[in-house]
């Protein structure tokens, strides 16, 4: 899987909540195209979704609630996600939009709505808001992956998970050479600067210390051998 990057390595992570995704199915169609990585969950399940909150840079809501539950939902999730939140919404007034708004709502989509617009508008304001990230912010994302640059530590699906360096140099050359096989020579150059006492052996076992630590929230390894070739981080294990 090619991925297309939105803004400097930077690849978005959108949630959805709702009790019935019909009504977002194009739109998650559209997401997609661009490989964004789109997570769906209902509204009662806020304790499962609190955990990627942090990881989630465009949220939207079906308001299907009354309006104080929708209300208190929004605010639930300020708390954990620094993003945008749209409602989708069906008849309401322009009070009741506008009610929402001042209630911390950032944009509303009224149904039905055109899937290609409202995918270009999030891709938007994305694009924008990544623009405008502080200069200090040294996070690399790759879908469900974080990686921070300034503390050599990952998150894999909102866990944090300390790394040792030499681990934080393999990683950090896997996530860059992204969806591509790095081979053992190279890495070995990279993470040991052309030490003559680095082998084989001793990346292995950096490998598979990498490989207990980097699972996807179902325990399937991220990190993947490509016989022949060398090894290669595959998000794709991690997209059920």
């Amino acid at each position: 899987m090619k991925y297309k990057w939105l803004g400097a390595f930077h690849l978005y992570n959108i949630l959805f909540i709702s009790s019935d995704f019909t009504p977002f199915s194009e739109l998650h169609q559209e997401l997609k195209k661009d490989f964004l990585s789109v997570y769906e969950y209902s509204h009662n399940a806020f304790e499962e979704y609190k955990m990627i909150l942090q990881d989630i840079d465009f949220v939207i809501m079906r308001a299907e609630q009354s309006f104080a539950d929708t209300v208190l939902t929004m605010k639930m999730i300020k708390t954990f996600a620094k993003a945008p939140l749209y409602l989708l919404t069906d008849h309401l007034s322009e009070d009741e939009v506008t009610h929402y708004m001042e209630q911390g709502a950032e944009g509303n989509i009224e149904l039905p709505y055109n899937a290609k617009m409202v995918a270009a508008r999030i891709k938007a304001v994305l694009r924008f808001l990544h623009s405008v990230e502080r200069p200090h912010t040294n996070i690399q994302r790759l879908g469900r992956i974080q990686l921070h640059l300034d503390n050599r530590d990952i998150s894999v699906d909102g866990r944090i998970i300390p790394l040792t360096e030499v681990e934080f140099k393999i990683v950090k050359i896997l996530i860059e050479h992204r969806d591509v096989a790095v081979s053992k020579d190279r890495i070995i150059q990279t993470v040991w600067d052309n030490n003559d006492s680095a082998t084989d052996n001793a990346l292995g076992i950096h490998i598979t210390r990498l490989r207990k630590k980097l699972r996807c929230s179902d325990g399937r390894e991220l990190i993947e051998t490509v016989w022949g070739l060398g090894y290669r981080i595959n998000l794709k294990h991690c997209e059920s």
